[in-house]
């Protein structure tokens, strides 16, 4: 049995995937707050596409989250829940910086967008939530200390003290991974 395919519905589906690609693009050259014009001329197609896929911004950014949102959980999957304690404090540092390194225009752009976006506000306080909770997964000595070191351990490990160390500090991300793993090991030993 023959299946016709709609060539209509294969040209959407190919321009929404456009539209998403040109909005990574345009963040990964640091233009963390794209208008649907830009957007638009980054996908090679017309405005009036762009709105007949995404009649306003916040859906783009709830479809753009859809898609990257498995890539960037995965990368923080990685994180050690056997060993030693300070194996998994290495472990959980290394996997922590590497991910931060790789989402650094993502999550700039998530930074961006914050105050403008309820979609992307109500996703970054989802993520930061499950980071928590992950790293309590790997490290369950957090539970056992006392509030405030439990809130230094979740700064710490924080995407934003690595941008300060490394984008402020000027600081390698091998020696941003020194600097937390040493204050995480202070922290929890």
């Amino acid at each position: 049995m023959e299946v016709k395919v709609d060539g209509r519905a294969l040209r959407s589906v190919r321009s929404r995937q456009q539209i998403i690609d040109a909005m990574l693009a345009l963040m990964e050259r640091e233009i963390y707050i794209p208008t649907a014009q830009q957007v638009a001329d980054e996908a090679g197609i017309s405005i009036r596409t762009v709105f007949r896929h995404f009649t306003e911004m916040e859906l783009l950014y709830a479809e753009l989250n859809s898609q990257v949102r498995p890539v960037y959980l995965a990368l923080f999957d990685k994180m050690p829940k056997d060993g030693t304690l300070e194996e998994r404090i290495t472990g959980s540092v290394r996997c922590r910086m590497e991910a931060f390194a790789q989402l650094i225009q993502l999550q700039r752009a998530t930074w961006s967008l914050l105050w403008r976006s309820q979609v992307i506000s109500d996703v970054y306080a989802s993520n930061v939530r499950k980071m928590r909770k992950n790293l309590e997964k790997c490290l369950p000595e957090i539970l056992q200390l006392p509030a405030d070191k439990r809130e230094a351990v979740d700064a710490i490990m924080s995407f934003e003290f690595y941008e300060r160390l490394s984008r402020h500090q000027k600081l390698s991300d091998k020696a941003c991974g020194k600097v937390v793993e040493g204050l995480l090991k202070d922290l929890l030993t």
